[in-house]
Formats: structure tokens, sequence, C-alpha cells
């Protein structure tokens, strides 16, 4: 489809949206279905799990949807800034104006659908990414976005392959004698939920009767109805064991998860466009929305420790354009100045005040849940009936348009340059809904499926240091056997806690604050989906998808993205097709090779489309003619690997070694009748890899399921030689090297690398006081803090001659550190260490002083290192005393 369609498509959509006439995409709806694959919701999974199967051949496919939007979080959500798979943030693939950088090149169906969204873009907007984001940085406007999702489904909607049925949600179950397998669900229209209508009330009912089911929906609802295992809510550390989680929930209730939020989009007006004042509205709800805001609303008596930071709330005129930190800027997702259009258009999707806890509710919405059932304002959301569930979803919309009432108003009235103001942009009229809202809030947590294997934290965070700042590039702990696609993300909790003012309480104006463990701080290696998270553990015949996969919470918050999203659902589809095509159910396909590896040619170079990567390797692209072979290979452990080496490196030379390692492998977990003869001659890795698969692809591979996590790695061990800790003794004589302006550390003298004063009797032999860093990662200053060099610098201390002990302790708590030497009265002491992040070398040596100078020589002059010196430890092991070191 060209563009000039696709916009008329795009008009198409706004008119069904408007005229609620969304079922002209389906055949006449019977009141009772047969077919092989039902999908229930037709969010991002749910579409590409349509899609995947598809492609593999399925021949009936019913998606019930309980709105009239495809895409989920993408359009009826309205998250119209993507986020993608993503590690320690500045290493990887993107734009050059962007510093966020993907872990992958993009793969699978969310390249395809990307690849679409972005030539739209560039045609209407004359920019792939218009948007200019501050986060980002690809961005659409949902209306456009819809009717690509619709334009990619239609032709087996047209086929007769897939059938679109909209406005349905599911109400009950069909299960066999045992209630061990999913048979079907019977639905029910969306709107009879809200009016009150029963289930059991004469409203007309239709049943779907499936050999797989895929629950893609926002709440697990075909899983709920269906009495499968599921979990919701915060998990006890009792049940992972998972570091992050609390030890009791005493402070976690049932409903506590990632909030929700209601996103709005805004575009810009050729007039002051203010919005009415929402209902329950009060200015101090958003303290920490702008600068402005918290300057004046700032020592705010709340009931719960809360956290103030802000942002700036627009640029001044003429300085709007460039990507920068502002609630215009942060999530612009078409710049008017450069765009084609002229109109700049913003998602309002924002932390600081937009996000809507889902525990300690609002007095006025628990009261009405309790209206509803007694104990209704305790339980978790998800639980909740459609109807309930309405309730908190009404206070969230009015909650979210108190931030742009705020925005044009208290700090339009405040902002000394209102060029840009909010007051001058209007709710987006392209969701065809009575209040221009998105159908559905930003849902980031849901129900978690009771899998086969239930993903956990300590699996995949990196543990290199305190927090991400020092992660370094790594594949997971634990890379499942069964991996069917690549992730990696930070734990991405939200603000979960809510807090009231302590004279109103929940009558009150409130804000969210960061609870224990909730936070963003933490980071996974590169990481593989097990498809075993996907079968529940009990029940045949169901599929989890979208949010309803097996993971704990706190891995739920790191696997929500726009990407993954359509890959899980990719997932989905292609298990739900080698079920149908073999006749056996999803529980049997992960244990069996042939079954697995079924699922996988589905997924990459078995099917039509862009491949998916099914091994976290940075440097393969999609379009790679080695990547099918490679990843195949490298998913069955068919090469040599090692964790901290990410990038395969397709078009180095196939070193012969890496060829022998690669056979060998190949032999060790493959049966063959007649061993393949190897590829001969010069060629790059990605030519082996690609003659290789030919030769192999049809043998049976042996999956190691002991093979998942990797050797422990002896660098990464923390221990009271490594630590960086600092054991003193009366008497000792103790330098910290920090830079200027450091605080006092108790015990040590603060060296800033001076140049050796004879007053102060110590010091280096020129001024390397700019080779400083304080990292900010550990609460010790001394082990926190540092000097190094590049080359080769001295320090001297003034003592007494005859004998000393030295600890010397180098190091660099945020960032791997090559290279390191240091010499002590010319004896080598640290020679050529490699430390990690967040971890540190100390050695101990005794020397002999001649002429009253103890000599340090840190670094060795050559290309390539650089020696961190965190802090030195000085004492005496003769009778001689030391001289005043001016302490």
């Amino acid at each position: 489809m060209n563009i000039k369609n696709l916009i008329n498509l795009v008009a198409f959509t706004l008119i069904l949206a408007l005229t609620d006439s969304a079922q002209c995409f389906a055949a006449e709806q019977p009141s009772a279905l047969r077919t092989d694959v039902l999908i229930v919701g037709g969010t991002e999974s749910g579409w590409a799990a349509a899609i995947q199967a598809a492609r593999m051949g399925v021949p009936s496919i019913t998606i019930v949807h309980d709105g009239h939007w495809l895409g989920g979080q993408y359009t009826e959500q309205a998250l119209a800034c993507v986020d993608e798979n993503k590690g320690n943030g500045h290493v990887g693939w993107g734009v050059d104006w962007h510093p966020m950088k993907r872990s992958f090149h993009r793969f699978g169906l969310f390249k395809e659908l990307m690849d679409k969204i972005e030539a739209f873009n560039l045609q209407k907007y004359g920019d792939p990414m218009p948007g200019r984001p501050y986060h980002g940085p690809s961005t659409f406007r949902p209306a456009e976005a819809q009717a690509i999702f619709r334009e990619m489904l239609q032709p087996y909607i047209d086929s007769g392959q897939v059938r679109w049925i909209p406005n349905h949600y599911p109400v009950d179950a069909i299960l066999s004698e045992d209630g061990n397998r999913l048979l079907g669900l019977k639905f029910q229209p969306t709107d009879t939920a809200l009016s009150g209508t029963a289930a059991t009330d004469n409203v007309a009912t239709l049943a779907v009767r499936a050999t797989q089911t895929i629950d893609a929906s926002d709440f697990g609802e075909a899983i709920q109805v269906s009495g499968t295992e599921f979990e919701v809510g915060p998990d006890p550390h009792s049940r992972y064991d998972e570091p992050s989680a609390p030890q009791d929930l005493a402070g976690f209730p049932p409903n506590e998860m990632n909030p929700i939020t209601w996103a709005m989009i805004v575009e810009e007006s050729e007039d002051w466009s203010p919005i009415d004042k929402p209902q329950y509205f009060d200015d101090r709800n958003y303290p920490r929305a702008t600068h402005l805001g918290a300057a004046e609303l700032k020592g705010l008596p709340w009931d719960r420790p809360a956290g103030m930071g802000a942002i700036p709330h627009w640029p001044d005129a003429g300085k709007a354009s460039p990507r920068q930190l502002s609630v215009y800027n942060v999530r612009r997702i078409v710049d008017g100045y450069t765009s084609k259009d002229g109109k700049t258009s913003i998602l309002l999707n924002y932390m600081n005040g937009q996000d809507y806890p889902l525990e300690r509710l609002p007095r006025r919405v628990a009261e009405a849940l309790e209206a509803t059932e007694p104990g209704a304002s305790k339980k978790n959301y998800v639980l909740l009936s459609r109807r309930q569930r309405q309730l908190i979803f009404d206070d969230a919309k009015q909650h979210a348009l108190g931030v742009l009432y705020h925005l044009q108003n208290f700090v339009h009235d405040r902002a000394t340059d209102k060029t840009n103001s909010f007051r001058k942009f209007r709710l987006s009229d392209e969701f065809g809904t009575a209040d221009q809202l998105p159908p559905k809030p930003y849902i980031r947590e849901s129900l978690r499926l009771k899998a086969m294997v239930m993903m956990r934290e300590q699996d995949g965070r990196n543990f290199d240091g305190r927090d991400k700042r020092a992660a370094r590039e790594a594949f997971a702990k634990v890379m499942y056997p069964d991996g069917v696609f690549s992730w990696q993300f930070h734990y991405d909790f939200h603000r979960t806690g809510r807090t009231y003012l302590k004279d109103e309480g929940d009558t009150g104006p409130w804000i969210d604050y960061e609870k224990p463990g909730r936070h963003t701080r933490f980071v996974s290696d590169r990481s593989v989906f097990p498809l075993r998270s996907l079968v529940p553990v009990r029940v045949d015949g169901l599929i989890g998808a979208q949010r309803n996969i097996g993971n704990s919470s706190i891995v739920s918050a790191a696997i929500r993205l726009h990407d993954q999203g359509v890959h899980v659902g990719q997932a989905a589809g292609a298990l739900a097709a080698v079920c149908v095509e073999q006749n056996v159910q999803p529980r049997d396909v992960p244990f069996s090779p042939s079954r697995l590896e079924r699922v996988r040619e589905g997924l990459c170079g078995g099917a039509d489309g862009v491949p998916i990567l099914l091994w976290p390797f940075r440097d393969v692209p999609a379009d790679h003619p080695a990547f099918v072979a490679v990843n195949r290979i490298a998913a069955q452990r068919g090469f040599p690997l090692e964790r901290r080496r990410v990038d395969f490196q397709p078009d180095a030379p196939a070193t012969p070694q890496w060829r022998e390692q690669t056979v060998e492998l190949c032999r060790q977990n493959r049966d063959f009748d007649t061993p393949p003869v190897p590829p001969v001659g010069e060629m790059t890795r990605g030519e082996f890899a690609i003659a290789w698969w030919q030769q192999i692809k049809n043998s049976q591979p042996n999956v190691d399921w002991e093979a998942a996590s990797w050797p422990p790695e002896t660098p990464t061990q923390v221990t009271e030689q490594n630590d960086g800790i600092a054991e003193l003794a009366a008497g000792d004589l103790a330098f910290n090297f920090t830079g200027q302006g450091s605080a006092a550390v108790e015990g040590f003298t603060n060296d800033y690398g001076l140049a050796f004063d004879p007053q102060r009797g110590f010091g280096w032999d020129a001024d390397i006081d700019q080779n400083q860093r304080r990292r900010r990662v550990f609460a010790e200053a001394y082990r926190d803090t540092f000097l190094f060099t590049r080359t080769s610098n001295t320090w001297e201390l003034d003592v007494d001659n005859g004998t000393w002990q030295v600890t010397v302790c180098v190091g660099d708590s945020f960032h791997e550190q090559p290279g390191q030497f240091v010499f002590i009265e010319g004896q080598p002491v640290v020679e050529n260490v490699y430390t990690e992040a967040g971890q540190f070398f100390e050695q101990t040596s005794t020397v002999e002083v001649k002429d009253g100078k103890l000599t340090l020589r840190i670094g060795d002059g050559k290309a390539g290192s650089n020696t961190c010196l965190n802090w030195l430890k000085v004492v005496v092991r003769s009778a001689n005393t030391t001289k005043n070191r001016g302490r």
C-alpha cells in the first residue's frame, strides 16, 4: 500500500471510530464459531500472534477484542513514543542525534511495523522520526499507527484466514470434563459490562471453540475465566528469592503494582484552547510537574517520604525545536518547527504527576468500589469486574486531565515566555471518544501466568555494580535453552505508592512516591525469553501473551515495551501454529527438540517476514545474509560463546581455531548417521555459519537443559581482597585520593592530586588534580573516588627511613579498568591488573625506605592503561616514627 492510500485508510479508520462500526472489518458474526486459533485481545501481542500464525499456515484464526482499535499500547493506549530494548544506554544502534541506543538491531514483526510507520512519517512529516523527543526517539500519531496495524493484518482478513470480532470480552470458559483443557470461550458485547448487564441476562452470547487459545488481553481475562493459575500484585522475597523483592508484604498491599497512566495526545491550535477544569482538581496534586510548581508548592506535609524532582515546562521562543528536557519536548511526537505540516503534537505520558498508583485509593474511589462489593477497594484491580475497574479509570482520567489544566493555567500564568504554552494546545480528536482521550489507559502490569518457567530478577539482572550505571555488556546469567526471542531493559517501576497531605488524608490532594525496590536503577543483561513462560503449569489449550506471561512482578517491569509486546505475540503465534500443525499441546513443545526447532524455524527463516533475533548478539542486523544461520546455530549453543563477548563479528575471518570449536560443539550436541564435512577455504564467520547451517539444519539437536547458566566468573566474585573496604587501626596513616571539595573521611587524609609540597609532606610530581572522578555508586567516599593516570605519575610521602607496610587499592566503582600498574619503591605491586566495574584490587607490600621518602608510581606509560588509585594505607614496621603529615 502506498502512502496516499495509507492516509486514506487513516481517515477511514477515524470514521469507523466515530461511528463505532469497526465490525465492518469482520464477516457477519455468528452466535457460535469453530476456529483453529482463538486470540483474545487485538493488542500488539494479539495482532502479532495472528500474523505469525497465519504466515505459518494456520487455516482459521479468530481475534476477539474488547474494543475496535488494533495495536494495544501503540494505539488505544496512545503510547506514541516508542520504548525499545536497551541496556546501559549509549552502546548499540540508533540515530546520531539521540543518545539512547538500542541493544539490538530491530527484528521481527516489530521491524516491519516500524519500517512502515517511519516510511509514513517521512512522507507526511518529512522525517521518519518527526518528534525529536528527549525520550524515544521514534514517534507516531496513534490513529496513523492504527491504520498501519490494520493494513498489515488486512490481507489475512481478506483471504478468510483471520476473522476480526471487535467489542466483545470473555465471560465464561468451555472446559474439558476434568477442567484441565480449555476448549473455547464465551463472549458478550463490551457495552454490557459497563451497563451492568450480567453475563446470565438475555444478551446475545458468542461462543468460540478453538484448538488453541492465546490470551493477549489487557487483564488476562481468558486465563481468569478458565480457572488457570496466575499471580497478581507484589511477590514476597520468599516466593522467588529475588534480591529486590520485599522480605514481607506489610508495606505492599495486594493492589500495589506498576501504576496506570491515562495518556493524552495534544496538538497545536491556532489560538488559546484551555480545557475545562477537571473534577476534583487541585494544583497541589502536581508539585513535581514543572520547576515552577516545585518552587511554589515545595514543603507540603506529605504523610509518606516523597522526592520532589521536576523538569522545565516548555522552551522559550525560538528554542523549542532541538531535543531537550522539558514537559514540551520529553515525548513530543511531531515537531511543528521542522515538519511539513507545521503543527506540533505531543504525547503527555508524564511520570512527574500523571501516573495513577493503584494502592491507597482516594476515598471517593474507595467508597464507590465498596458500594459495589465489600472489600473491593483493597483488591488488585486486575481482579475487579469491568464495571468496578471503570471507577478507577474514571478517576485516573480526571487526574491526567488535571496535569494539562495545571500546565494551561498555573504554569502558564507564571511562565515569563508563553510562546510555547500548553494553553495553545488542544486534545486530539483522533480517538473518536467523547472526552477526546484514548479508549484505555497505559497498562504497565497485568496478571502473571503461572507458567512452566517463571522468569526471576536474579536470572537476568546485571550485578556488575551498585546499579545500572556500572553495567558492562554481558549475556544474562541464565540463557534459557528454549529461548525464542532476545530482550534487554531496565526493571522499570514507576512510583507505586500514594501519599496524602497529613492534615487532609485520603479526601485531599496526593502525589506518588517510590517504595523500596520499586525504581529504575537496575538493568538486565542481554536475555532470551523462554518458550515455557507462555505455557500454563496445568491447563492445556491455552497460551499466554501480552503481559499475561510467566515472570515475577519485578521482571514484568522489564518486559512490557513496544517491541517486546510484538515479540511475545509472535512467539505465542508460532507456538499455537506448531500445536495445530502437529496436534500437540503447548507443554509438549519445549522439551521436544524437533518441535522447539519448528517454532524457531517459524520465527527465524521459515516463514514470511523479517526473522526474529533468537540469540542477543549486538552486531548482526536482520538483513545480514548470515542472520538466520547465526541465530539458529547460536540458539542451540552451537558456537563457542563467552558471556562478555556480545558481538558475533559475522564479517570477521573464520579462524581455524574458531571453526574447530564450532564443529566440535555441533558434534557433541547432535546425533549424525554420517558426520558432516566442515566447509573449507577462506571465508568470514558469517559465510561459515551459512554453509555449516545448510549441512546440519536437518539433524536432531540435543537440548542441554543444564547449560542454561554460565560457569561462574571468578573476577566478579567480591571478596575481602577486592571489595575496596579499608581496614584501619589506630596509628595507621591512610590517604584518600579524591577531588577538591570532597568531604573529610574519618581516618584518612585527602589527597587532591596536587604537586608535592614540603610543608604538607606529600604530593605528586605534577598537578593531576583534574584526573579525578567521583562515581556516586558506593557510600564510602574513599572507594567511590579516585585519581587516575593514563600515562605515569609519581607520588611521594615524607617518612623516616625504615621498614614500611603499604596497602594500595585500585579500581573504579562505575567502569571496568584495564592495564593498571603500581610500583612502590621501584617494586611492582600491581601489574597489568584488570578490574570490573564495582570491584577493586588491593595489594599489600613491605618495602624499605632509605631516602626519607616513600615513593609510589602509578601507570606504566604505555597506551591502553588507566590506573585508578583509590586509597593507600601506610603502617610502620620498624621502631621509627613518621613525621608530621599536616592532618
